[in-house]
């Protein structure tokens, strides 16, 4: 019974308490998308480079971890930068 009193009080606070949406929110809302669309984006050539040297860093972690591997680093760093 207390929940479907506190449910008859809730519902309509909640339902007529919202304030509307003021037109300058909306307004601050697009500029701050056209600004975000406006913004430079990267290309797919420099995303290529930049996956290529992550790879070669995961290497060389790999390395640094256990230098046994460092025999290996010079093949995969060609491989890195040969294979496209």
């Amino acid at each position: 019974m207390k929940k479907l009193i506190l449910l008859a009080l809730f519902v309509p606070v909640m339902a007529f308490g919202q304030h509307p949406v003021k037109v300058d929110s909306v307004k601050i809302l697009r500029d701050s998308i056209a600004v975000l669309n406006r913004r430079p984006v990267m290309t797919a050539d420099q995303f290529i480079e930049i996956y290529k040297y992550e790879t070669l860093l995961k290497y060389y972690r790999l390395c640094q971890k256990k230098p046994t591997n460092w025999k290996f680093y010079k093949g995969w760093s060609e491989r890195v930068f040969e294979n496209k």
